[in-house]
């Protein structure tokens, strides 16, 4: 067998990173990125003029928010505001389904290998987006943290990313450009050297080379330092995939659909961000299984809307199915708990059960 070999540079979407201090602009930034679209997470982007998905409000829901990001032609950059908000859902998660209260309760150090290891899907998850040819930014807070060098004298402060110690590591290798932005800052001395003070703090700037005083890099051959502005590395990002996200359209009444079956297997996925409220004891029943079973209403609700030749939508409150329909749910609560716990990843295209 010969393979063909190729030379050049090829343009394909960036897989960026942009981490900053608190105030200096990151959402402003990410909203001047071809077609950008946002999953905000941290709800933050309220009083900014940008396109956004449902905000998620589990781990679970965010994968499937990224993979039908995947596929919708409308999105030339998906952003995720922020990385340590996508952590903190990933921590609950990952305590919920193995019953503990913290990651120390693992013991070891297990629970910070379990968070990488759940970690990792997201960005499994955020290549199928890349791979779709559409770019991807991923917003993050900055910390500082005290740093030693294994060869050298001393420790020193360093700015980084505000992610746990083995989930950093898996977004700074991810990324093909790991921007550092924050306030351009001088320090001037007194004539006799003996007292200093910080002057300036009003320009916004961002780095994209390595430094001993912050993590950076890029593939683009970007400057080491510049405003912190899209327009500076505007030329270097791809357009994208995606076109002008569209207007909200008027609601279109549901179709109605013809008698559920009661029989219908029930397809878990996580595809849903609701929650519903919960009335009737058989329901509550039903709730309380789900809860000890790892199992979340919008699973529930989008898996039964996914039925052949039944009524309900994932839009339909859990309190409208009929009770023989919930009977049938709790009657073979053992397969569906086990099917929803397999669909925690997502990556696969129609997972089969």
């Amino acid at each position: 067998m010969t393979y063909e070999i190729t030379r050049g540079k090829r343009n394909k979407p960036v897989k960026a990173v942009c981490y900053g201090v608190e105030g200096v602009g990151k959402t402003t930034f990410a909203g001047k990125w071809p077609g950008a679209v946002f999953i905000d997470i941290e709800d933050g982007s309220g009083h900014y003029d940008v396109a956004r998905m449902p905000r998620p409000t589990e781990w679970l829901g965010l994968l499937a928010e990224i993979e039908a990001a995947a596929k919708m032609p409308e999105i030339g950059t998906l952003v995720i505001d922020t990385a340590d908000a996508a952590e903190a859902l990933c921590i609950s998660h990952v305590l919920t389904v193995n019953k503990k209260k913290g990651l120390e309760d693992f013991g070891y150090g297990k629970g910070y290998t379990y968070l990488g290891e759940e970690f990792a899907k997201l960005l499994a998850a955020l290549d199928k987006v890349t791979a779709a040819g559409k770019n991807v930014l991923v917003l993050a807070h900055a910390q500082i943290r005290k740093f030693e060098q294994p060869d050298e004298m001393g420790a020193y402060d360093r700015w980084e990313l505000k992610l746990q110690k083995k989930c950093a590591p898996l977004v700074k290798e991810w990324c093909d450009l790991l921007m550092f932005a924050n306030y351009k800052t001088d320090v001037i001395k007194d004539p006799d050297g003996t007292k200093a003070k910080a002057v300036g703090g009003k320009k916004r700037v961002m780095y994209a080379v390595h430094s001993a005083s912050w993590d950076a890099k890029n593939r683009l051959g970007l400057l080491d330092e510049m405003p912190f502005d899209f327009s500076e590395i505007e030329e270097k990002i791809p357009k994208g995939s995606g076109s002008e996200p569209k207007a909200p359209e008027a609601e279109v009444p549901a179709k109605t659909k013809e008698p559920p079956r009661e029989d219908a297997q029930v397809d878990i996925s996580a595809k849903s961000l609701e929650f519903v409220e919960v009335t009737e004891p058989e329901i509550k029943e039903l709730h309380k299984l789900m809860e000890l079973g790892g199992v979340n209403e919008a699973q529930l609700r989008t898996a039964v809307g996914n039925m052949d030749n039944n009524p309900y939508t994932d839009e339909t409150p859990i309190a409208e199915y009929s009770i023989k329909f919930v009977g049938n749910l709790l009657k073979h609560w053992d397969e569906v708990a086990g099917k929803a716990r397999a669909a925690s990843s997502v990556y696969d295209e129609d997972i089969p059960f």
